[in-house]
């Protein structure tokens, strides 16, 4: 069995220059758009979406797929941009997936956990994945993540922790029962280069755990 069928993920400041230079030089640019309430939308090729149950919130996005977001008095929120591709096809037939990501960090308060990283879904099997590099509050998500632990890996010299779940409510396909991926890095970065299919490849090797 073979993880496949991208639907989408998240690719914050995704760009083709070399990591090195990245996390010094990287800015927004192209296009962009102000939201102020719950919106999925599209600006270029990237496709972007602001949600929370509660509070004042609002986010710019912009068309080189990054972006930034405020959130005052929110219980729950996502603030992501990404791309989506045509579900037939596997990540090894898309191609070897990477995202520049920098992270800035401003005002943090009363954050109970949070995710910063890789976010999407995929089909056949039916999974939501996070790799996450990073989160704003000041605890790193363990345990309570996902019912069954992988134990740890180790990706671009970092180690991660790889944390599986299952769950019912609502999907891509609507409400039913499906799986979650957690790659939690133990050490977080504010900026760096995820490899997003060795993550792939390393959830794969857990598949038979499940089948």
């Amino acid at each position: 069995m073979k993880f496949s069928k991208i639907v989408s993920f998240v690719l914050p400041f995704a760009t083709t220059t070399f990591a090195q230079s990245f996390c010094s030089s990287a800015k927004h640019s192209g296009q962009s758009v102000l939201v102020t309430s719950n919106k999925v939308g599209s600006i270029g090729s990237v496709g972007y979406e602001l949600w929370s149950d509660s509070g004042s919130n609002s986010a710019t996005f912009y068309s080189d797929g990054s972006f930034s977001c405020t959130f005052n008095n929110a219980k729950d929120y996502l603030c992501r941009t990404g791309l989506s591709f045509d579900s037939t096809k596997t990540h090894s037939q898309i191609g070897h997936m990477y995202a520049d990501f920098k992270l800035v960090k401003q005002n943090i308060r009363n954050v109970d956990y949070s995710y910063v990283g890789i976010y999407g879904w995929t089909r056949s099997p039916l999974v939501e994945y996070y790799i996450v590099d990073n989160w704003l509050s000041q605890y790193r998500p363990g345990d309570w993540v996902g019912n069954k632990k992988h134990g740890d890996f180790t990706i671009d010299g970092a180690k991660y922790t790889v944390y599986e779940n299952t769950r019912f409510g609502p999907s891509i396909d609507g409400d039913t029962t499906f799986k979650q991926y957690f790659s939690i890095r133990q050490q977080p970065r504010d900026c760096g280069t995820i490899d997003i299919t060795a993550h792939f490849q390393q959830w794969e090797k857990t598949w038979y755990d499940f089948r």
